[in-house]
């Protein structure tokens, strides 16, 4: 690890302090947070007491439990970390370092998401990568539009879980595209009471109080939410959504072509739009030279904590090349983990290994 002591120092001088959180933690914290992609990646074992444990594949979730365990959830803190992390992969080695930090409680969250992107600049350097590719995106940008347009509930809950997986994401708005939608409040109210009302009669001629556990309200949900679903989006919003999935390029000329689209289609969304311009102003206040961001409206995190700036990085264009870095903001994280409510927090990873073997080549 002495190879790393730069980077340690660059992390230390910036107002981190280490930890090392555990390297086994519950398996379902991991699951619940991450979703069942990661349970094929993780590596399980079994407690002496019959509980499924994991080795850690990260360690932004150990550190937010570390978090929790030591100070008042909002207190702000910021923690560094160095050491090894497991992932089952067949490409790369399943054991492999990662470094970063964590910043939680900054009320600021502007300058915070400036001062992280800086600082990941700053780390990449400190390892030799001079002239990094760095894409952006907002997923705060995105929930705007989601709620700015005339969709059921169960399509926004299931387009904003798409969003991070940009193939799929268009796949599905694509299919979405077709049927006429129920969308309005009040019918939705209308068909969910009428749905609770089969649900509970269905209930009572069975004379079961639930069906597979479910309550009539639940079953009436679960209904109301597979006819919405089958029912689409229809044409204009997905022709909307497609449009600014499609916003690709400089930070600044994409805030232009995104205020644009909303204005075009008379959808106010004026306070993520100013959030993600206050975002370029403090970027370039730090001497980030914006001309060497590539903003991408369809990059995201496919995790539900994950609220607005996201970030990573590669030391290549060649196809195929791997992040070095990722990074982004994640204020509903603290909430999900310990039920405190959201939490400012930002932070972000770097892949060591990859850097040491290259920038984007697997070992």
């Amino acid at each position: 690890m002495t190879a790393y002591a730069p980077l340690r120092a660059l992390f230390a001088d910036a107002g981190y302090a280490f930890v090392e959180p555990p390297i086994l933690h519950a398996a379902d914290v991991f699951v619940e947070l991450a979703g069942e992609d990661l349970r094929r990646r993780l590596f399980l074992t079994t407690a002496a007491d019959g509980r499924e444990m994991a080795l850690r594949p990260d360690y932004t979730i150990p550190v937010c439990l570390h978090h929790l365990a030591g100070v008042p959830a909002r207190r702000r803190a910021g923690y560094a970390y160095l050491g090894p992390v497991f992932r089952q992969r067949s490409d790369e080695a399943s054991e492999f370092l990662q470094a970063g930090v964590e910043s939680l409680g900054r009320t600021d969250r502007v300058a915070a998401d400036a001062d992280m992107l800086k600082l990941a600049l700053a780390a990449v350097d400190c390892l030799g990568v001079r002239r990094p590719i760095v894409r952006i995106g907002d997923s705060a940008l995105f929930a705007a539009l989601l709620d700015r347009l005339d969709l059921s509930r169960p399509w926004r809950r299931r387009l904003a879980r798409t969003f991070g997986d940009a193939s799929r994401l268009r796949e599905l708005i694509a299919r979405a595209a077709d049927g006429v939608p129920q969308s309005t409040a009040g019918a939705a109210a209308m068909s969910r009471a009428a749905t609770r009302k089969k649900a509970a009669a269905m209930l009572a001629a069975t004379g079961l109080g639930t069906i597979g556990g479910r309550t009539a309200d639940e079953i009436a949900e679960r209904m109301v939410e597979k006819t919405a679903l089958a029912a689409g989006i229809g044409v204009r919003p997905a022709r909307i959504l497609g449009d600014y999935l499609d916003i690709v390029g400089p930070p600044a000329q994409a805030l232009k072509e995104a205020r644009g689209l909303f204005r075009r289609n008379r959808l106010d969304a004026a306070k993520a739009l100013d959030g993600f311009e206050a975002r370029l102003a403090a970027f370039a206040a730090r001497d980030i030279d914006l001309d060497g961001l590539a903003f991408a409206a369809d990059f995201g995190r496919r995790l539900d904590y994950y609220t607005g700036f996201v970030f990573e990085m590669h030391a290549s264009r060649r196809r195929g090349a791997k992040q070095i870095v990722g990074g982004g903001r994640y204020d509903s994280l603290v909430a999900l983990i310990g039920d405190t409510g959201a939490v400012p927090a930002v932070g972000f990873a770097v892949w060591l290994d990859r850097i040491a073997n290259g920038g984007d080549k697997a070992p």
